[in-house]
């Protein structure tokens, strides 16, 4: 294992773009909207130009760190590890208390570098999501995070399909076992407090990245 790419690509996922942006402009994320580090929320906070910006550098950097693995001669099975990393580093980032986005836009970076042909599906999946997500009244607001969750399933299931590389079929997977449990437990113990029943707490985390207090209209969604 070639350790300090690793390193250097979970710090490089621990910087997170859409807190710099806001950070920038004078607005603090972590109380701001859904309190997300996260493009959507900068988008809710500044506008969807600057959400796509920030949303935009957080999945650039997991194609560089991908990209930068490949230009050092690492095997598919060491890119792998960085995309893990880059991915990690997005979700408990070093520079942000441990606390940071679910690394939807870092993920879909790092698997379209990775195998660009199987992400295809995964960008149909995510696309068509957000395109009824606007078009449809009143808009449903489920249909992009259950997208998301799924595009994540879908592309090792691709690279399988295609008789791809085994390194990139449980990488995929272990990328898609990432997000979940980041949106599982990214501050479970307030939904919890809510008395809410855990199965109905657990479900709505997993695939609509949703906490009871957004449920509620503590938080916005």
């Amino acid at each position: 294992m070639d350790l300090p790419l690793v390193v250097a690509s979970y710090l490089l996922g621990s910087f997170s773009f859409p807190w710099i942006v806001a950070w920038w402009h004078g607005v603090d994320l972590r109380a701001t909207g859904s309190r997300k580090l996260g493009g959507s929320n900068l988008a809710r906070a500044l506008g969807p130009r600057w959400g796509l910006f920030g949303g935009g550098l957080d999945l650039l950097k997991g194609c560089v760190a991908i990209l930068v693995a490949a230009a050092f001669g690492l095997p598919l099975e060491m890119r792998a590890f960085c995309a893990l990393a880059v991915v990690a580093g997005q979700m408990w980032p070093i520079f942000h208390d441990l606390d940071g986005g679910r690394a939807n836009a870092t993920a879909w970076g790092t698997i379209l570098v990775l195998d660009p042909v199987a992400a295809i599906p995964c960008a149909a999946l995510v696309l068509a999501a957000a395109g009824a997500r606007f078009a449809i009244r009143p808009h449903p607001t489920r249909l992009v995070p259950l997208a998301a969750i799924l595009s994540f399933l879908v592309w090792p299931a691709v690279v399988d399909l295609a008789a791809g590389p085994r390194s990139l079929v449980v990488g995929g997977g272990l990328v898609f076992a990432l997000v979940l449990l980041r949106r599982i437990t990214a501050g479970i113990a307030d939904d919890v407090a809510t008395g809410a029943p855990l199965p109905k707490i657990l479900l709505d985390r997993a695939l609509f990245d949703r906490s009871q207090l957004q449920e509620r209209g503590v938080v916005p969604i």
